[in-house]
């Protein structure tokens, strides 16, 4: 096992991926709905429709990506030529998400949404997971993975903070907002382009030994499914995924209609989401003290604390939204870095448990979770607002529409955090039970070398 330090350059290089990664990621998870239902006119429950028929070709496709990427020979390595190669398409499929069906028919402008959205989440993909699948490849420490993902999420947090704070008053610079969302998706195209090229040429792989050994999708996938601390951190931020991804995408509602303060939306993104980049560190330091899952846990509790104040404000009480807004930052902040750094110890669990790492297909079946969610999320938004009765660009929603825009942001999301806070409960991976999984790793591995020795003699 490789437990070197890694340098502060190759940090930077790595982790600013995620930058480009979230600017793309986040826009959609924010903008793409109300894009679908206020600007493009697509009605919600076929704009929800679309989020859930996308996020099967996910089901299949990201843990497949995974599988190659194990398996990829190359003088690059075997995760850094998807990053280099699938940045342009999945740059260009983000473009024409936003650039604006070219039929105005509720069918036809479903099947375009359908085809180019399903087509970006697929590109996204190519390029995403073999970049997460990079973690565990350039270090086995368990500190510095914690370390890694610091930077790494530090500049998610960086991209989100674009996406969510500068999208909306960037796009009002333009005469209508469908051509300014499609100007500003073009720009985001080629910084994203531009940092993956940043991630190929600074990060480098431990380029270990692949195993010869030859196990079929099914097979792995199986084995993904068996690891019990796998899937209770993948559980966990699913259902955590959802609920963000529902804060996010129903934060415009609430400031446009509930509060009639639209434009204020942008500063409590940017209060939230710097508050959570300013935090990380201290959870980093605060997880080697107390624990990785103890530290997630006490966040996302804190995240639901401030949603739940967060529902009984008046309309009038917009201050405290702000105050609230740096709460639930100091919460999200755990959201950002800690399940992140908790996956590369459950692939040694399964190393332990199987005698194989297979990272690729690990970080494939997670790359699946934000899909899901962000899936989970359009559904749930969009059935809520039809409910509702939701009226696109009505001014004067009706009582019912905003106590479902309010339900819809608060209550619906506190419920999953708490499912996922108390499923993660469960998550057995402690520090000294991770030290102990790698020096059983270590002897074994010895003494699969010493075999070959002894037989000579």
């Amino acid at each position: 096992m490789n437990n070197e330090k890694l340098k502060l350059s190759t940090k930077i290089s790595y982790g600013v991926g995620d930058m480009g990664a979230n600017l793309l990621f986040n826009t959609v998870s924010f903008y793409l709905l109300y894009y679908l239902t206020d600007i493009a006119l697509l009605s919600a429950s076929l704009a929800g429709l679309i989020f859930t028929l996308v996020r099967i070709v996910d089901a299949s496709v990201d843990p497949a990506i995974g599988y190659y990427s194990d398996r990829t020979k190359s003088r690059f390595g075997r995760r850094r030529p998807y990053v280099l190669y699938g940045s342009v398409p999945a740059s260009l499929l983000f473009y024409l998400l936003f650039a604006g069906s070219p039929t105005g028919t509720q069918s036809g402008m479903f099947v375009y949404y359908l085809i180019i959205y399903a087509a970006f989440c697929v590109g996204y993909s190519i390029v995403n997971v073999p970049y997460s699948a990079l973690t565990p490849d350039m270090t086995s420490d368990f500190n510095e993975r914690t370390s890694l993902n610091g930077y790494r999420m530090s500049a998610a947090i960086v991209g989100t903070l674009i996406a969510a704070g500068a999208t909306k008053p960037l796009v009002s610079l333009f005469p209508d907002e469908k051509s300014g969302f499609a100007i500003i998706a073009a720009v985001y195209a080629l910084i994203f382009t531009g940092i993956n090229l940043i991630v190929f040429f600074g990060s480098k792989e431990r380029h270990a030994v692949m195993e010869e050994k030859k196990e079929n999708l099914v097979e792995l996938y199986l084995q993904v499914f068996r690891n019990k601390a796998f899937i209770i951190i993948a559980v966990t931020y699913i259902l955590h995924t959802v609920a963000v991804t529902i804060i996010s995408s129903m934060m415009v509602y609430y400031f446009k209609y509930y509060l009639k303060e639209e434009l204020a939306v942008s500063l409590v993104f940017l209060a939230l989401l710097l508050t959570s980049m300013a935090c990380i560190p201290l959870w980093v330091a605060l997880s080697k003290r107390i624990g990785k899952k103890a530290s997630y846990m006490a966040g996302m509790s804190l995240l639901a604390l401030a949603m739940l104040i967060i529902f009984f404000l008046g309309q009038n009480q917009i201050l405290f939204v702000y105050i609230l807004a740096v709460l639930a930052g100091l919460g999200l902040s755990t959201f950002y870095v800690l399940p992140w750094s908790m996956v590369p110890d459950t692939i040694e669990y399964n190393e332990l448990q199987c005698g194989r790492r297979s990272e690729g297909i690990f970080y494939g079946v997670w790359s699946f979770g934000p899909n899901l969610g962000s899936s989970l999320a359009g559904v749930n938004i969009g059935l809520g607002l039809t409910i509702s009765k939701y009226i696109p660009n009505e001014p004067m929603q009706t009582a019912g529409v905003l106590l479902g825009i309010r339900a819809l942001l608060c209550l619906l999301p506190i419920l999953l955090i708490v499912a996922g806070v108390i499923i993660l409960s469960f998550y057995p991976i402690t520090q000294k039970k991770y030290t102990q999984m790698i020096e059983e790793i270590k002897k074994a591995s010895d003494a699969k070398l010493a075999k070959p020795a002894n037989g000579l003699e």
